[in-house]
């Protein structure tokens, strides 16, 4: 069976603390009661390679769970020998960040695989504010925890509110979320088949906003195609075009079961496998 979605994203709103309400809950904050949110203002330059080392975690771990792991996750150092990651995110220290992997089991008939990763400020402040959580689902979560770990509490920091800066840096963002959401859905609930943005969505592996296939200014088309034992294997195709080429983008991007990311200039149409390979 062949199956294609496509489709519209909102908006969220950002808040600030006022002077005169930071001085009524002050002693919460003194006493880590109270968390200011990732989005109270710019990221810096280390907290911006943070973000995006965390996201290439994650779809590391989801090409490793495809490949290598045989349906589990994988340790920093499994990622490194799989040549997944480069030696330095795999010593857990890098851009002034601590990233910590943890991983749990498939457990055949009672939990699916799942992962976790942080990545937190090796010196609160003087590498960075925000502490970074994502986890199999592949929605970043973050706020200024003051020097702790993150977690899947905090608020999501990605989708829609990317902060990368740009809608092309965004929807490989957006790319590789959804690379790992179908290599979940398959080793899970997909009985080895892959799944439509819907069903993705309704197993909670992808925002909603990303689940409407209209995001970041592109448009995003998912199309899987079902296994026939003996035959051959389940696999789909996404791709992201700009809604509008030329001003909401210019790069096509596209990628498949193996996880290799093409992208090119292709005047507003589809990229495809003979793309050139795109850049981290």
């Amino acid at each position: 069976m062949i199956s294609t979605h496509s489709a519209k994203t909102h908006m969220v709103k950002k808040f600030s603390i006022s002077a005169a309400l930071l001085f009524l809950i002050l002693p919460q904050i003194m006493s880590g009661k109270v968390i200011q949110s990732a989005s109270a203002g710019p990221l810096t330059l280390n907290e911006r390679s943070a973000l995006s080392a965390v996201r290439t975690l994650h779809g590391a771990e989801a090409t490793f769970q495809a490949t290598t792991g045989n349906g589990n996750f994988g340790s920093l150092a499994a990622m490194l020998k799989a040549q997944l990651i480069d030696a330095e995110l795999a010593s857990g220290n890098k851009y002034g960040y601590v990233f910590v992997v943890t991983t749990a089991q498939f457990v055949p008939g009672s939990s699916p695989a799942a992962m976790t990763v942080t990545a937190t400020p090796r010196v609160y402040r003087k590498h960075g504010r925000i502490s970074f959580f994502i986890a199999t689902d592949g929605v970043i979560r973050g706020a200024d925890k003051f020097g702790q770990p993150a977690t899947e509490t905090d608020p999501a920091i990605d989708e829609p509110g990317c902060y990368l800066g740009t809608n092309e840096a965004c929807t490989m963002q957006a790319m590789r979320t959804l690379h790992g959401a179908e290599a979940t859905y398959q080793a899970t609930v997909g009985n080895g088949n892959f799944g439509s943005l819907s069903q993705l969505r309704e197993m909670n592996f992808i925002s909603v906003s990303l689940a409407t296939g209209l995001a970041h200014g592109y448009s995003f088309t998912v199309t899987t195609i079902d296994q026939s034992p003996g035959n051959f294997p389940a696999s789909f195709r996404i791709t992201a075009v700009p809604r509008k080429y030329g001003v909401t983008g210019i790069r096509s991007f596209f990628i498949a079961t193996d996880g290799v990311m093409f992208c090119a200039d292709k005047n507003g149409a589809p990229a495809d496998e003979t793309d050139p390979v795109c850049a981290q």
